[in-house]
């Protein structure tokens, strides 16, 4: 019996092949499998994935309100896809739902990727080659993933880059068209924001991998809930990255606001002291900022 069992009144379970069968997944995580319950591998790793869904549908129904484009609309229910598959994937550990984590984190980069490469350019056959372009990396990475080297470092390495290669395009489009000094600056801090996010959420996973045993120990020591909530490293990573992805697609809406000659008819809304929404303005109509996208095209 735990010595804090007056903070957390359940033990763990012994680790035990749970309802899906054996693992077959190329990782696993520090979370130990099924302790919590039968039918969740890891649950902690599993549901903190809600927050994927739940500020992915806000940004769709955000995209579509406030006319951002298809491009957000993509983007968003694919965020939505991602947090689907990282459920399944940490629920069962099933090498298939792995790739139906990791595969859609690397498409629904790509399209953003594609999208700002292409923004400056003016000949339709240039971006649509960049698009293209894109499409076949992105498949011959999928093929060299599922059948040559399933190494998960490869798929993070990819990532990463995608990624970054976004984050430096942008801060270039940033330079060039946001005019106004102070919104400029802001958006500077912003995408810093959101990058500092991404990156203490994994310092949070690595802490978590590289003092696995330690942890473990720990968790047991302290017993259920506590020592779920507090201590699943990988868990926080999973809603740090969602945070940060969410406002960095915040950031890109507001500069393509910029990029298109819109900044006049949106606004950033704030919620619970952080960047929640690129909203319309009251006084804006929607047929009035599509009318205007028309012209500045």
């Amino acid at each position: 019996m735990s010595p804090l069992n007056f903070l957390s009144p359940f033990e763990y379970k012994e680790p035990q092949q749970g309802f899906w069968g054996p693992v077959t997944s190329t990782i696993d995580w520090c979370e130990e499998n099924y302790v919590i319950s039968p039918y969740f591998a890891e649950l902690v790793n599993a549901t903190t994935n809600l927050s994927f869904y739940f500020l992915s549908l806000n940004l769709v129904r955000s995209a579509i309100v406030n006319k951002h484009g298809l491009m957000f609309v993509f983007v968003s229910i694919g965020m939505c896809i991602v947090g689907i598959g990282s459920w399944l994937f940490h629920m069962t550990l099933k090498y298939e739902f792995q790739l139906l984590d990791e595969l859609p984190m690397i498409y629904v980069t790509a399209i953003p990727f594609a999208y700002i490469f292409g923004l400056e350019t003016e000949s339709k056959v240039k971006r649509f080659s960049i698009y293209g372009l894109t499409a076949v990396v992105i498949a011959a990475l999928t093929y060299i993933y599922c059948s040559v080297y399933k190494n998960p470092e490869l798929h993070q390495a990819s990532y990463a880059v995608l990624n970054f290669a976004i984050v430096f395009k942008s801060l270039s489009l940033v330079k060039n068209h946001v005019t106004d000094y102070n919104q400029r600056h802001f958006l500077y801090k912003f995408v810093g924001f959101a990058l500092f996010e991404f990156l203490f959420g994994f310092l949070v996973w690595n802490l978590d991998t590289f003092y696995c045993s330690e942890l473990i120990r720990v968790r047991r020591l302290v017993g259920l809930p506590f020592g779920a909530l507090l201590l699943e490293g990988h868990g926080w990573w999973h809603i740090l990255t969602s945070l940060g992805i969410f406002h960095f697609i915040l950031y890109n809406q507001l500069l393509n606001v910029w990029y298109h000659g819109l900044q006049d008819q949106y606004e950033l809304v704030w919620k619970l002291g952080m960047p929640f929404e690129v909203r319309l303005k009251q006084s804006t109509s929607p047929r009035q900022v599509k009318d205007e996208k028309k012209t500045v095209k």
